[in-house]
């Protein structure tokens, strides 16, 4: 039996795997749902109730962590698990759905998002208690591997190279042309998604330009609104962020996300993002996960540098992703972009091509990264079976 510990959807990005082991009667696959615990008692029954309810619909074998007929917490032996499965490193739970889960079980860890990042000594992402009692961490590039050898005290051995099993419905629905159309708007004009980070005061990572450009890419959604469409796709934590920044605050926040809500010429995106990165045109942002994610379309993408930022932030991998996005410096070089993308500029440069060539493709022509995955666990349980016998 295997236990996925899950806090928020936003992160959820090992359902490939999950599909297959339901899919496989060598395994007996189940959720459960754990609290998130960094931001009070409201948001945490929220979000509990949030994701309860996104695996729930999706007709997974779900449970909640929190047994309300009798008011207390599930003990993670009552499901009786033989692996756990992390979807998240960080300590953002109770203790029994972390250390006291993973210094006790076989867990696995798939990262929740690329590994772009470089911040800190690298500790927060491969070398973490965590990291180092993992019985299988799946890693999402070469380069993210060769960290762990260097960085963790485990120095790699508990580390496979998959590649990002997040990435394979895009691909799949990208090879078929198999898509729904979630935009707004369904006529000729350009879509264009804007995806905020939410570091807007972080020093140990400052990806963050949405308090320098909020107000000029609203400007600039209603100025060109004949020829272009905007979707809205903030990073999951920036609201919250800017509730607590002091110029900001929940009144001008909620005001700022209604307009891209409201307005008919854009629209507002929480939730999965497959099918509208599918039937978009171009993105703007200043993320981490998506600076590689958005490069498996092959589509025009601005990555917006912010002043605090340098190539110190970014590990190879990541480095290498930069380089094949139109970089912006400035909020002109948005203009300039966007004028390119109403022009029809062609976008495609030697640094996109070898990207996705040499650091996408080599993990998905084969085998993909979820079947390795699956071989991997079984081989290695297997193979501990034959000892004890």
């Amino acid at each position: 039996r295997v236990v996925f510990l899950a806090i928020h959807k936003s992160v959820w990005k090992v359902d490939p795997v999950f599909k297959k082991m339901l899919a496989d009667p060598y395994f007996d696959p189940i959720i459960l749902v754990c609290p998130y615990t960094s931001f009070g008692d409201e948001r945490m029954w929220e979000d509990l109730q949030l994701s309860l309810d996104y695996f729930s619909e999706k007709g997974y074998p779900t449970y909640s962590s929190y047994v309300e007929t009798k008011d207390r917490w599930l003990a993670l032996d009552e499901l009786k698990p033989d692996i756990v499965f992390f979807t998240n490193p960080h300590n953002l739970t109770r203790r029994e759905y972390y250390e006291d889960a993973y210094l006790n079980y076989l867990s696995c860890y798939v990262p929740y998002h690329h590994e772009v990042g470089s911040y800190g000594n690298n500790s927060a992402q491969y070398d973490q208690p965590f990291h180092n009692a993992m019985w299988r961490i799946y890693a999402t590039h070469n380069d993210s591997y060769e960290i762990f050898k260097t960085l963790s005290k485990a120095r790699g051995r508990n580390v496979l190279t998959t590649g990002y099993p997040a990435m394979e419905e895009i691909l799949r629905k990208r090879k078929i042309n198999d898509f729904n159309d979630v935009w707004k708007s369904k006529d000729s004009r350009c879509r264009i998604i804007w995806a905020p980070h939410h570091t807007i005061d972080s020093i140990e990572l400052p990806y963050s330009n949405f308090l320098t450009c909020a107000e000029d890419f609203r400007k600039l959604a209603i100025n060109k609104s004949s020829d272009l469409v905007w979707a809205f796709k903030p990073h999951p934590l920036l609201k919250s962020r800017l509730y607590n920044h002091s110029s900001w605050g929940k009144e001008k926040t909620d005001l700022y996300y209604s307009f891209w809500e409201e307005s008919s010429f854009t629209q507002l995106e929480l939730g999965e993002y497959e099918d509208l990165f599918l039937s978009s045109n171009s993105m703007i942002h200043d993320c981490g996960s998506f600076l590689a994610e958005y490069l498996y379309l092959e589509k025009p993408v601005a990555y917006l540098i912010s002043s605090k930022n340098s190539e110190h932030y970014y590990s190879g991998f990541g480095k290498r992703a930069l380089n094949a996005c139109q970089l912006a410096y400035d909020f002109r070089d948005v203009e300039k972009f966007v004028d390119g993308l109403i022009k029809k500029n062609d976008f495609a440069t030697k640094e996109k091509i070898k990207f996705y060539e040499n650091d996408i493709m080599p993990f998905f022509r084969e085998k993909i990264p979820s079947e390795i995955i699956i071989r991997d666990i079984r081989m290695h349980v297997n193979e501990a079976n034959t000892w004890q016998q």
